[in-house]
């Protein structure tokens, strides 16, 4: 999806290019669409996508306006609002630690923001370099990402079967000789939605897919709580 001059609906601001920052527009959950302007904030968009307790959440939500410490009127945009499946709402922020550290601006809004929120009833959290998955587990997040909607559940039954009572195993070998040809690839569609919704269990911190290929350490097996989405 290509940006526009004004910001997506919800959204106070659309983000800007910041030198070489990675910068894109994804349609969420609820069908809304959100902005990220990092990798950072691009992770956390692919959490708040997978994580099953977020009921809804929209990028550049609202202006907070506050007063630094020489009570000089300040004003920021979080990066991000979440709502729960519980009703907890959240602002959140994506920053990095040494940016954070360094700056006194940035913990003063960090503060103000407690503040509102705590006056809402609401949290606030703050996301840093040091706190998102990186490595294996973004790139994994990235490339399941794609077959999150439910148009690839249709293989979800073969690979329950498949599954069923079998021991940690690797992608292909589950595949071998198993079907025609033409139809691995409506297979591998059907994992990876599996996959990116929790239904079929692989380990996130290791590499799935690597040069076009199962990475030889992947493994797969079928989860405890076996819900197709």
């Amino acid at each position: 999806m290509a940006f526009t001059r004004t910001p997506p609906p919800g959204n106070v601001r659309r983000v800007v290019c910041l030198g070489r920052n990675l910068r894109g527009v994804l349609t969420n959950k609820r069908g809304h669409v959100v902005q990220f302007e990092s990798a950072l904030e691009h992770t956390l968009v692919l959490l708040l996508e997978r994580d099953a307790s977020v009921a809804d959440y929209r990028s550049q939500p609202e202006v907070l306006h506050f007063r630094d410490a020489a009570a000089r009127p300040r004003t920021y945009t979080p990066d991000f609002q979440v709502w729960r499946t519980d009703g907890r709402i959240e602002l959140h922020e994506v920053t990095v630690e040494s940016r954070r550290a360094q700056c006194m601006a940035l913990r003063e809004r960090e503060a103000a923001a407690t503040a509102i929120c705590h006056e809402r009833d609401w949290s606030y959290i703050v996301h840093t370099d040091q706190t998102l998955p990186s490595g294996a587990m973004y790139a994994n997040l990235v490339f399941l990402a794609p077959y999150r909607s439910s148009v690839h559940a249709d293989a979800a039954a073969w690979w329950l079967e498949r599954l069923r009572g079998q021991e940690p195993g690797h992608p292909a070998a589950m595949l071998d000789g198993a079907t025609p040809v033409p139809m691995a690839g409506r297979l591998l569609n059907g994992l990876y939605h599996l996959l990116w919704h929790a239904v079929v269990q692989m380990d996130w911190q290791r590499l799935l897919v690597a040069r076009g290929a199962f990475d030889p350490a992947a493994r797969i097996w079928l989860g405890a709580q076996v819900v197709v989405p």
